[in-house]
């Protein structure tokens, strides 16, 4: 199918980034730290958590049929303080065993769920990913990066970003810097402009940067606020200016085709635009629960419709859309050199460590 391209390449665009200390990116490491824990000690286990967390209470609510045993309550306070939060917490449980009615699909090798998934690349910047999703990426990575290098000692967890571009042209930086009570705003802003801004956006004009824009941020984390889990769609997929599937990825076990199928999708979106046989690339599928058959499989480029329908086929062809298959082929089940709260922290895309990040032959 041929893809309208000015919906994702528009003119002017924004993106929105969120550090791993923000109380909804919290909320999803800790869903995620939970499911690495099960897997760990079973790789069949079935996991669908969530968390809610705020102002000194964390309440997670799921199901969870697994062989092994942990402390949940545990995993919510060391996931909070590894994050670099210090408030102490109260931990809710209401946990219990997957349906046996959603169970009898998947035990013969069924989704786990219904549900439409997408996956999305293109050659605008590194990875397949766009650039404005990788510079809003990037300038909270380098505050974090301050903070836990101790080179802006008193930068504390919490934090977001923002740009606005104009082509390829970022007019405006918009930055959250969560701070300790001991520093004013004036040297946050300029240490700021120098460690973070400079490096990652050096042409950009200081009065077209926003530093902390009420004045000040010392409250953070759960301190301040409250979060939830799958509140940030667009930081785990693409960015707001290209199309993403209806679910949340974390505290969902990979038999949850939100989860795996997304993946795969991005693996072959990736593979697409990384073997040049089109700029872009947005590969969707959407499945019925306790199927093992997508109900869709779409490949939509900028192609002739001749080439476009020839590379869908192709697609259809090479790769297994089952979702046992699926999960075999990326590793799902047995992570090895990531685990699930990685992709909770920064984003789901755009890593070489994950597996769908890797570029295959079509």
């Amino acid at each position: 199918m041929k893809m309208h391209m000015g919906m994702r390449k528009a003119r002017s665009m924004a993106c929105e980034f969120v550090m791993d200390g923000h109380p909804d990116k919290v909320c999803d490491q800790i869903a995620d730290a939970i499911l690495d824990a099960a897997l760990a000690g079973d790789p069949r286990s079935r996991v669908a958590m969530e968390v809610t967390g705020g102002h000194g209470l964390v309440v997670v609510i799921g199901e969870m049929t697994t062989g092994t045993r942990f402390d949940i309550g545990h995993i919510v306070r060391q996931t909070y303080a590894h994050i670099g939060h210090d408030h102490p917490l109260g931990v809710c449980v209401n946990v219990v065993v997957q349906s046996p009615h959603i169970a009898q699909g998947v035990d013969r090798g069924g989704a786990g769920d219904q549900g439409i998934m997408v996956g999305y690349a293109v050659n605008d910047g590194p990875n397949g990913m766009p650039r404005s999703w990788t510079t809003a990426r990037a300038l909270c990575t380098r505050m974090r990066d301050l903070r836990t290098q101790k080179i802006l000692p008193y930068l504390r967890p919490d934090g977001k970003s923002q740009i606005t571009m104009i082509g390829d042209h970022v007019t405006q930086v918009t930055l959250a810097a969560h701070h300790s009570e001991e520093v004013d705003l004036a040297r946050v802003r300029a240490d700021l402009l120098t460690h973070v801004v400079r490096p990652i956006v050096p042409d950009i004009h200081e009065d077209a940067v926003v530093v902390n824009g009420t004045g000040t941020f010392v409250l953070g984390g759960f301190d301040a606020d409250s979060g939830t889990t799958g509140r940030k769609l667009m930081v785990d997929n693409y960015g707001p200016n290209s199309e993403v599937g209806g679910g949340c990825y974390s505290g969902k076990d990979p038999s949850k085709v939100d989860r795996s199928a997304a993946y795969f999708c991005r693996l072959i979106a990736k593979s697409i635009v990384a073997n040049g046989l089109a700029p872009e690339a947005l590969v969707k599928v959407a499945f019925a629960i306790g199927r093992e058959t997508p109900t869709l499989i779409s490949v939509e480029t900028d192609l002739a419709e001749a080439h476009a329908m020839k590379l869908e086929q192709k697609v259809r062809e090479t790769f297994d859309f089952r979702p046992e298959a699926m999960i075999e082929r990326l590793g799902l089940l047995h992570p090895t050199g990531w685990c699930y709260r990685d992709t909770a922290a920064a984003g789901h895309y755009g890593d070489d460590r994950f597996p769908w990040e890797q570029v295959v032959a079509i």
